[in-house]
């Protein structure tokens, strides 16, 4: 990608608690496991994407469901991604979004939508915003939240505000009140997913805040809540599909921008 007239990369990432928006290399992933709807669209022509037991697609515009393993390849070296976080929408919200992406017409004027908001952003420059802002600008109408328990609601703002702590389902369960087996219950019926992956997740998440700045990743690992850096390249591996410093390496360039309604917890990072 070129540099925009404005002086500013045109690789960025916009990351708010419950959303991202990343323009960028797509890099040559292997099988990956997001933890969260992850739409792509290729800045030229069209991606393929491939999911054990599918056949192949191939769009110029592609979306995934939350935690399904997959890989995409693209005719365009770059991508636009948008990630949304399954347990701030309600199901049926989420499917209408694959639907969407999934019909031949409403496919390409959404991804032309991407492209065009796009070019806009990198002429232009983004401020402060939040995941209602994500939505109407993307998908041009704002989706509706996920009625969670109230006890499960409190266990995800948790991570939200601090993704890489270390904290356990016991520790979860005892705050808001339940036994460990009820809440690991209650949280899968919940969130449709399990609480060790959503964790894994969250943590895994937070890692983008810090992604275009060098430093040892042995000791990132451990800043990043990770017992070692062999745990931390096989989990990235596993989410991204790609080794800890091809993910960074390609991200030198790339700038970060938090929304009004987030703030990374890896603070006082070792180089």
């Amino acid at each position: 990608m070129r540099r925009s007239t404005s002086g500013r990369s045109d690789r960025f990432m916009l990351i708010s608690s419950e959303r991202v928006f990343y323009a960028g290399l797509h890099g040559k992933p292997s099988v990956r496991a997001l933890g969260a709807l992850a739409i792509c669209v290729p800045l030229h022509g069209t991606a393929r994407l491939e999911i054990e037991g599918q056949a192949p697609r191939i769009g110029e515009i592609l979306a995934v469901p939350a935690y399904l393993p997959h890989t995409i390849t693209s005719e365009s070296r770059e991508i636009l991604g948008l990630l949304i976080e399954p347990e701030s929408v309600c199901d049926e919200d989420l499917a209408e979004i694959i639907r969407q992406c999934n019909d031949p017409v409403a496919a390409g004027l959404l991804a032309a939508r991407f492209r065009e908001i796009y070019a806009t952003m990198a002429l232009g420059g983004t401020n402060g915003f939040t995941s209602a802002d994500f939505d109407q600008i993307f998908l041009n109408r704002r989706l509706r939240p996920r009625d969670l328990d109230g006890r499960i609601s409190e266990v995800v703002s948790r991570f939200q505000a601090k993704p890489s702590s270390n904290i356990s389902g016991d520790d979860c369960a005892s705050d808001v009140r339940l036994s460990l087996s009820r809440f690991l219950h209650l949280f899968k019926d919940e969130t449709g997913m399990n609480f060790k992956t959503f964790r894994a997740w969250k943590r895994g998440r937070n890692i983008l805040h810090h992604v275009n700045v060098e430093r040892n990743l042995a000791h990132f690992a451990l800043d990043a809540g990770y017992p070692d850096s062999t745990h931390f390249s096989h989990s990235l591996r596993r989410i991204y599909g790609l080794k800890p410093t091809a993910l960074f390496s390609g991200s030198r360039r790339l700038q970060i921008i938090n929304g009004r309604d987030v703030a990374s917890d890896l603070t006082g990072l070792r180089a």
